[in-house]
């Protein structure tokens, strides 16, 4: 009982009304993730070539790996433990010639969606009906829309790619740090809308299905089954799920019950189950 009041009370204490170094080390975070997980074609990818920004990462990441208010009670299936968040190996891989990470990116994913670790979150919905899928992403699409969020002209995805919905994350600890300005007489109010969003965003769009991506992804990059694998993605996918119980437990989203499976629709399996089922 007394370790599960302490485990309370830490997390309540992640809650504040300023911007905290948790905070702060969570958004650093993020914007890496969203850049590391889209297309390194992309004009905003050139970020990734900056030693402060990398940097920095590593640092929000060393941070939340031993941060008491970022350990989640327990893991969910595909989930691993928060002291994995470490991004020295992920820097050096991302230190690769341009092309190569290129290359690596159509090698893994493929030059039209991947079935085998498909980067879309209603790809791993059991529901394949079109139209069930297409209220997914109108779902996802809304929260943007909610925030004043617009489609990129850089390289345009659909609203459920998994960089795009990191990147959103991103966005929303940013609007609270914002919002958490000494001259704001409506800080409480704005960042407690801010932190809401994340914690329904994470619940509903993020928790159930990352874990599930990370582990496909592992499988496809060569990095499961104690195999060492080489290459920024795998990389990738050994964060990843790091990062999301470290998000949950912040946030206070419990751990989804079971490990997701990618389920392209164009397979034409119906299922009975529901995107998000259990979390």
């Amino acid at each position: 009982m007394k370790d599960a009041t302490t485990h309370d009370a830490v997390k309540a204490s992640a809650i504040t009304s300023e911007w905290t170094p948790l905070h702060a080390a969570r958004l650093a975070v993020c914007r890496l993730l969203a850049l590391v997980a889209s297309d390194p074609r992309s004009a905003r990818w050139q970020r990734l070539g900056q030693e402060e920004f990398i940097e920095t990462a590593r640092a929000a990441a060393a941070f939340l790996g031993q941060e008491p208010a970022a350990m989640p009670q327990q893991l969910a299936p595909g989930e691993r433990t928060p002291a994995d968040l470490d991004l020295a190996s992920l820097a050096e891989a991302l230190d690769a010639p341009h092309d190569d990470l290129v290359e690596e990116y159509d090698r893994v994913f493929g030059l039209v969606a991947s079935k085998e670790c498909p980067v879309y979150e209603t790809d791993y919905c059991p529901q394949t009906f079109s139209v069930y899928r297409s209220q997914q992403m109108a779902d996802v699409a809304g929260y943007y829309s909610a925030f004043g969020l617009q489609p990129s002209r850089d390289m345009p995805e659909r609203p459920d790619h998994v960089a795009m919905e990191i990147e959103f994350l991103a966005w929303l600890l940013a609007k609270e740090h914002h919002a958490l300005r000494p001259d704001n007489d409506d800080a409480t109010e704005q960042a407690s809308v801010c932190r809401d969003a994340q914690k329904s965003f994470v619940q509903a769009h993020l928790a159930w299905w990352l874990p599930a991506f990370a582990h496909a992804l592992q499988r496809k990059t060569g990095g499961a089954e104690g195999v060492v694998a080489v290459g920024y993605l795998s990389e990738l996918a050994r964060i990843l799920a790091a990062w999301v119980p470290i998000e949950r437990a912040v946030l206070g989203v419990e751990p989804p019950i079971e490990l997701a499976a990618p389920n392209p629709a164009d397979e034409n399996e119906v299922g009975c189950g529901s995107c998000g089922e259990g979390v």
